[in-house]
């Protein structure tokens, strides 16, 4: 038994960003706040959207940090309030979306947002309209948003049926200015979350179909997007990708990788996609160990097994430069055991089908 329920209206393909003036006329928003990257300020994506929409454009809040914190949030929240906002326009990367959603949740529910790590009710949010310009996070058609309170060191998902947008905007063709880098670490997370929600508790037929066409373009996609940054077949294949991945692991969350993303992250400043990545090829393996269905997913996505997945996602990862060894991440391999306890803590570690100790966790990072 399974439910299946996805909110979101979609409008995908190059171009598609010139809708956006239809899309705000239509449903009568006179005052928007827009949430910008800063790439998006300096690369005139912002200023064609104030251009369309003109006066509706109340505000707009950049210098959003790469892991979105609770003072952007109040930034936005403060803009929403001085504004009387109608909705929020998210243009970026999810750092820039997943404030804005925080943010659009905080300023409808009169949650203070140094409280808002500590709610977990979100059932109301302004209308989110949500323009990504990278291929990765997929926060466009997800109901969660991950802010970081640096403060006191936490990383936390807020999850919620409010916080979806309400319109996806997503043209391929704002991810033809995306360094190689930010390809890299963005394009290897559409791998994490379709392998994460494959090796999912909450994984259902319909998610786990999702997750592998999603893995199918990722593996087939991201090296050419990144080496030919001007390919836009092979971005429009990445946007493709990364979209259907949320679709998935909208309906089962995340599991191992993410857990243990976190606290990388917050201790050691690794980067969301490079973190979850880095132990991504061995919880696919130990996962196919506990369901063999992986072993034919892996299949489906164009290897001869689950291990031959893994050895192909590390070697992908090597091509682009991001981490496959502690040693890569600088990271002392002392700290293992602190990491595998920390990687136990998180809640979507729960939802992983393999449910390891923290000694057998601790075997599986000494393999790497």
């Amino acid at each position: 038994m399974f439910t299946f329920r996805h909110p979101v209206q979609i409008r995908f393909g190059e171009g598609v960003i010139s809708q956006i003036n239809e899309i705000i006329e239509a449903e009568g928003y006179s005052r928007v706040v827009v949430v910008a990257a800063t790439s998006q300020m300096e690369n005139g994506v912002i200023e064609f959207i104030n251009t369309q929409l003109g006066d509706s454009v109340k505000e707009i809040v950049s210098g959003i940090e790469a892991n979105p914190t609770l003072e952007n949030v109040e930034t936005i929240v403060e803009a929403m309030d001085a504004h009387d906002a109608h909705a929020v326009i998210a243009v970026g990367g999810g750092s820039a979306m997943d404030a804005a959603k925080a943010a659009a949740a905080a300023y409808m529910q009169g949650i203070e947002v140094q409280n808002l790590l500590e709610h977990d009710d979100f059932t109301k949010a302004l209308p989110i309209i949500a323009v990504p310009s990278t291929s990765g996070s997929a926060s466009e058609v997800t109901a969660s948003s991950i802010i970081s309170d640096k403060q006191h060191g936490l990383k936390v998902p807020l999850i919620g049926p409010a916080l979806y947008p309400k319109t996806a905007i997503v043209d391929p063709e704002l991810t033809l200015t995306c360094p190689e880098r930010v390809t890299a670490i963005s394009g290897i997370d559409i791998l994490c979350h379709a392998l994460d929600c494959l090796g999912a508790v909450k994984h259902n037929p319909i998610s786990d179909a999702l997750a592998i066409r999603a893995s199918k373009l990722a593996f087939e996609n991201l090296l050419t997007a990144y080496q030919e940054p001007s390919n836009r077949e092979a971005r429009t294949n990445l946007s493709l990708a990364s979209m259907t991945a949320g679709l998935a692991f909208s309906q089962t969350g995340t599991s191992g990788s993410h857990a243990m993303s976190y606290y990388l992250t917050t201790q050691y400043d690794v980067p969301h996609g490079e973190a979850c990545a880095f132990s991504m090829d061995a919880w696919y393996a130990i996962n196919a160990k506990a369901n063999p269905e992986l072993e034919q997913h892996a299949k489906d996505i164009g290897f001869a097994d689950a291990e031959a997945l893994s050895e192909a996602l590390n070697t992908l990862k090597r091509q682009m430069g991001l981490a496959v060894t502690f040693e890569d991440l600088g990271i002392s391999r002392e700290d293992i055991p602190k990491i595998a306890e920390k990687s136990l803590r998180p809640a979507n570690m729960k939802n992983n089908i393999a449910q390891l100790s923290q000694d057998e966790i601790i075997e599986m990072l000494e393999r790497k």
